[in-house]
């Protein structure tokens, strides 16, 4: 990271574990992050989101290890692989003896994990990987959704995230446009690795495929595309 970036994450951590809510650039548009309840509620407030639909926590290979189990390691090479290419996001079961997700407060547990998944976004730009990294040297994690209203579609610069969502948040940090990016708004890739279907179709959705299909099939697995 650059000194400006390395500055930026102390900052959105600071405020993050202080109980704040930011407004910053993934890979795949502007997203609203957090660590604790009251923003987390926020975030859904701001939003006009389901309480049923969880938010995304925020990814490293190191985060992956210690929240999520079940994972083969030529499985955990491949996303190691792939999530250095592509924005994406991996649902996978939940360690029962994760440190991290015990530091999570009862209600982002709730909203971060459902029927013991959690679904683990890579793909966050270095701006929100720096506050990811803080935050894991302290035991903690960050949590977070795009920043949009439910429905609408990724906004992939700071200017198209409406103001009514700009006006709330505590900090805001303008990087420019998203490196990836769709005329269809979409957001990231989700690969189910309890499945190893893929449960939605995003950015770079075409290229993340074709590597998980090829490397099902060199591993002797049946390929298996897509959830209907």
């Amino acid at each position: 990271m650059t000194t400006t970036i390395e500055a930026d994450a102390r900052r959105m951590y600071t405020l993050l574990a202080d109980g704040g809510l930011a407004l910053a650039r993934t890979n795949t548009g502007y997203g609203l992050v957090a660590m604790k309840s009251d923003a987390v509620r926020r975030i859904y407030a701001l939003k006009g989101r389901s309480a049923q639909k969880p938010c995304v926590t925020v990814g490293t290979m190191d985060i992956l290890d210690d929240v999520a189990m079940g994972i083969a390691p030529e499985t955990r090479f491949w996303v190691s692989r792939a999530a250095a290419r592509w924005p994406m996001a991996v649902i996978a079961r939940t360690n029962p003896r994760s440190t991290l997700l015990a530091s999570f407060e009862p209600f982002v547990a709730s909203q971060c994990t459902k029927v013991d998944t959690i679904a683990t976004f890579f793909g966050v730009g270095d701006l929100i990987a720096g506050a990811a990294t803080l935050a894991y040297g302290n035991g903690q994690l960050i949590v977070g959704s795009s920043a949009n209203l439910a429905g609408t579609g990724n906004n992939y610069t700071l200017d198209s995230v409406p103001d009514s969502i700009r006006r709330a948040v505590d900090l805001e940090f303008d990087y420019g446009i998203a490196p990836f990016t769709a005329d269809e708004k979409l957001a990231s890739t989700i690969l189910d690795l309890t499945r190893g279907t893929f449960q939605r179709e995003g950015v770079a959705f075409a290229e993340v495929e074709e590597s998980w299909l090829e490397f099902r099939e060199c591993g002797r697995m049946a390929p298996q595309r897509r959830a209907a």
